[in-house]
């Protein structure tokens, strides 16, 4: 199993976790800029080798949507989409298809520019920059959250793209996590053209620092159950929270 990290806050502290992985590694970073992008990517390959590929993690201010849906301020979507197109350097970029929950005023404000911003993502989508591939990530939804979703572009129910099934199950307030981890990778994990699933979460975000961690045993758990689906590819939420007790149990389950 192909073993990779996020990271949304690229700082020295978090960084220094590479020199603890032992295992070629990928590493998806957070940038609001190509240029911030770039620097990053040149001082990670240049200071550890372990990482085999550094992924444009694109997002945007907090008050601009932070990440990416038709409720994003349009200005935001078209500036990080014009540098993309300026930029001649090839490398892969993490859509992260989520509501703007930092900035909640843009579900009013940005209204009248909704389809606007869907036809710009939905355009971005299917008709990509070869020398940029996108990996879109986003997480599950049931119900009419579905519809809702799929209109914002947050929700995808299958593509040709590679996508990444973000499943934190310590996010998950259900007594069944195991079933649930299971049939939603049984559910997508033929629908796309590349499937991976997101596991964790080991370290915070930047919406709420008293989200719960995932334990090591539930770890390796779900691990367990993604291998067990066939899946090669696991992205964890993220590096900066990597610790001995997490690292000694990827090191079971990663590629030899």
């Amino acid at each position: 199993m192909q073993i990779d990290f996020f990271e949304e806050f690229p700082n020295d502290d978090s960084l220094s976790k590479l020199r603890i992985i032992k295992f070629r590694t990928n590493l998806y970073v957070a940038a609001k800029s190509v240029k911030e992008f770039l620097v990053l990517k040149t001082r990670i390959k240049n200071s550890y080798r372990n990482v085999a590929e550094v992924i444009y993690w694109l997002i945007l201010e907090a008050d601009e949507g932070y990440w990416l849906s038709a409720f994003s301020k349009t200005s935001a979507i078209k500036r990080i989409l014009n540098e993309l197109k300026n930029t001649n350097e090839k490398f892969s970029v993490l859509w992260d298809a989520e509501l703007p929950i930092l900035a909640k005023e843009l579900f009013v404000t940005q209204l009248p520019n909704f389809f606007v911003n869907r036809n710009i993502i939905q355009e971005t989508l299917f008709h990509q920059n070869p020398n940029h591939p996108l990996i879109i990530t986003a997480f599950p939804k049931s119900g009419i959250n579905k519809l809702l979703s799929s209109l914002a572009c947050t929700y995808f129910s299958s593509g040709s793209f590679p996508y990444i099934d973000m499943l934190y199950t310590s996010l998950l307030r259900i007594k069944n996590k195991s079933g649930y981890l299971r049939s939603l990778i049984k559910r997508n994990k033929n629908k796309f053209q590349g499937y991976s699933v997101a596991l964790g979460l080991i370290g915070r975000g930047v919406e709420d620092f008293s989200t719960p961690l995932i334990s090591p045993m539930n770890l390796k758990m779900d691990l367990s159950i993604a291998q067990k689906e066939g899946v090669k590819n696991v992205v964890l939420y993220r590096l900066g929270g990597l610790n001995k007790n997490y690292l000694g149990v990827l090191e079971k389950f990663v590629s030899k």
